[in-house]
């Protein structure tokens, strides 16, 4: 399996990191140490830090907050009242910009990067919010490794909410592309341009595998959805057939 992996990243373009870790205690890692930009994978570590006794607070959505990019929120009416965890799920489900954001005045920026540090994971950082094109232009961005990835899934794999929002991603075009519909992933994606993500966790009969594979420097983007869909389906071939 490992070589087959090797093959496929050595065949596309970028640089990518790989983590395969499953139940009975294989591990795979390439470059899972590497900084790569974060894009939405960033969201994770968002959740990690929200406090699970806050979910049912409400707040209302204010024009102010809407951003563009991937999400709804961003066309719903003004004034809409949302709880916490409606807005958590809309983050993780549907990759929601506006929702990210929201959370992240909820929660405070320094505060999130405090809770990624108290958990261990040095190299990841929230220096912007989402659509933030002036703090990017400026120098600030999200990062963070393969590493780190793979320890913020283990964390929200064992809450049931968390678990659920990730078993409930809209976005399967990736690592779960040449799945059956019914397999069971619980996963979050992550794009910009020349960087394409996708890390989660596959369950099967008897047990699970965490997939995490993160691109960049990518010549088109397309190589890295073939990086993801094709380990993907190297790896369920390996596991569920």
């Amino acid at each position: 399996m490992e070589k087959r992996i090797r093959e496929i990243i050595s065949e596309n373009s970028g640089i990518t990191g790989i983590i395969i870790r499953d139940s009975f205690g294989k591990t795979i890692m390439i470059n899972e140490e590497k900084v790569f930009p974060s894009a939405s994978l960033i969201k994770l570590f968002i959740l990690m830090a929200l406090k699970k006794e806050d979910y049912n607070k409400k707040i209302k959505l204010k024009k102010d907050v809407k951003v563009g990019g991937c999400g709804v929120l961003k066309v719903m009416e003004d004034g809409l009242p949302l709880t916490i965890k409606d807005i958590a799920y809309l983050m993780i489900c549907l990759s929601d910009n506006t929702a990210t954001n929201i959370l992240i005045d909820y929660i405070g920026m320094e505060r999130i990067n405090e809770n990624i540090k108290e958990n261990g994971f040095v190299k990841t950082i929230l220096g912007r919010k989402m659509m933030d094109t002036k703090a990017r232009e400026a120098g600030k961005d999200n990062f963070t490794t393969p590493k780190d990835v793979l320890g913020v899934l283990e964390i929200l794999c064992k809450n049931p909410d968390d678990l659920d929002m990730l078993r409930n991603q809209a976005y399967s075009s990736k690592i779960p592309l040449y799945f059956p519909r019914e397999v069971d992933f619980a996963h979050k994606t992550g794009e910009l341009m020349y960087i394409e993500h996708d890390a989660g966790r596959l369950f099967f009969d008897g047990g699970w595998v965490d997939i995490i594979i993160l691109t960049k420097d990518l010549e088109k983007n397309e190589d890295g959805i073939k990086i993801n869909s094709l380990i993907g389906k190297v790896i369920f071939d390996n596991y569920c057939k």
